[in-house]
């Protein structure tokens, strides 16, 4: 019975990892990523085809206090990042408790809408999440990226 339970739990465990979005920290000063998921991509590059939108949640565990959070989402192309738009940028309306406190763990939920007219290319795509009274990075984190038709 309690093989039967450990295996289960192993089980349950690989599930949440085959889920998440493989990705590179790129400095997190103020937080610990903690999970990292985008729609349809468990494997790099992530493909993205042109006239589809694709959700992404980040899990961050915060490391100091912060009144409120920013998204920033940029693409980057040949070492130039060029923001993505995401509509909404503030993280309180993104599902952080704000004012969020050192120790909370937030899941912040947004939207990457691949226009029809993004070119095909490869590219890195870099997401920070920035406590703006601290003006340092909750999370910051890259992934490579495919845009196809």
């Amino acid at each position: 019975m309690f093989l039967l339970v450990i295996l289960g739990l192993l089980c349950c465990s690989s599930n949440l990892v085959w889920s998440a979005t493989p990705f590179k920290d790129c400095g997190s000063p103020s937080g610990t990523i903690q999970l990292f998921e985008v729609t349809d991509c468990t494997t790099v590059p992530c493909k993205f085809i042109k006239g589809h939108t694709y959700s992404m949640n980040l899990t961050v565990q915060a490391k100091a206090p912060s009144a409120t959070a920013t998204v920033a989402l940029h693409g980057i192309i040949g070492g130039i990042p060029v923001p993505f738009p995401i509509g909404e940028p503030n993280a309180c309306k993104l599902g952080a408790k704000c004012p969020i406190a050192s120790g909370d763990a937030n899941v912040v939920s947004f939207s990457l809408p691949v226009l029809s007219s993004y070119p095909a290319i490869s590219l890195y795509v870099k997401i920070e999440l920035v406590a703006d009274d601290q003006k340092n990075d909750y999370a910051c984190l890259q992934f490579p990226a495919t845009i196809t038709s």
